[in-house]
């Protein structure tokens, strides 16, 4: 056990915890087997089949399956940026979102961190980014997942000790265990209330109980 530094940052992961997935799903799911089918002349039910082996095959502990441009490439289409442009308004944030956001950031820096590339994070914070001092990709800034290495290289960008940060996110491998450990106090927030450890959150509006329930108490135990 030790004294627990005060908390001066609190980091959010994107997708599926601030923003819905209808964006990513309509692109990966929709999007990419229609622009297949029509190159391929397939069924759109054929492409989808083709696509989801080759993201299998990738797996989603390589960067390259959350890189748009390398799909575009290995799959030989041509203008990314029209795509997701084009799907702009399949962006939908979850309700409290912006209350959460508006008043947590009275009390603390606010830093988006996340493993979706730029170019999605471009469109999927457009209308929040405001919020935010930081925005972080672990793919696009520094050529990884989100592992405990990158909450490292974060903590030293912002210039505060591990302890003094805290993260929420939807996935427990990346927004739990990694940043744990990090050193970093870690939220997973499981929104079908499935999930349990890692102090798990139901929904952003639980954080700020939990944060203030972290500052109070003198010793932390990790």
């Amino acid at each position: 056990m030790r004294q627990a530094n005060k908390i001066k940052v609190v980091s959010f992961d994107v997708e599926g915890t601030l923003v819905t997935p209808r964006f990513s799903e309509s692109i990966w799911h929709e999007a990419m087997p229609k622009l297949y089918a029509e190159k391929s002349s397939l069924s759109l039910e054929q492409a989808k089949d083709r696509i989801k082996k080759e993201y299998d095959r990738v797996g989603e502990y390589k960067i390259e399956w959350y890189d748009i441009k390398y799909w575009f490439k290995y799959f030989g289409f041509s203008d990314y940026q029209g795509l997701l442009n084009a799907h702009r308004h399949e962006v939908f944030y979850y309700p409290e979102v912006k209350d959460v956001l508006t008043y947590l950031g009275r009390k603390y820096r606010l830093i988006a961190t996340s493993g979706s590339p730029r170019e999605f994070l471009n469109i999927l914070l457009a209308d929040i980014k405001d919020y935010f001092s930081s925005i972080f990709s672990s793919i696009s800034d520094y050529s990884q997942l989100k592992s405990p290495s990158f909450y490292l290289q974060v903590c030293q960008k912002l210039g505060v000790a591990p302890n003094e940060m805290a993260h929420v996110g939807d996935n427990r491998d990346f927004d739990c265990l990694a940043p744990r450990q990090a050193g970093i106090r870690a939220f997973y927030l499981d929104r079908d209330g499935n999930g349990e450890g890692c102090d798990t959150v139901r929904d952003l509006r639980e954080l700020w109980a939990r944060l203030t329930a972290a500052e109070s108490n003198p010793f932390v135990s990790r």
